[in-house]
């Protein structure tokens, strides 16, 4: 985990309809857009009984 991650901002984020997500590889200008649909709600419920 990042040393300045807050748990507080990470919950406002994750009620959000929409979550960007930026990675930059310092490969070029180039970039992609990816969509992905609502994760099953057993694997959403598995990963939320822990934190890493």
């Amino acid at each position: 985990r990042h040393p300045d991650y807050r748990e507080e901002d990470g919950q406002r984020v994750m009620k959000q309809a929409e979550i960007t997500i930026k990675v930059n590889l310092h490969r070029g200008s180039a970039a992609s857009n990816v969509w992905t649909c609502d994760l099953s709600h057993d694997y959403v419920s598995i990963n939320a009984d822990y934190r890493s």
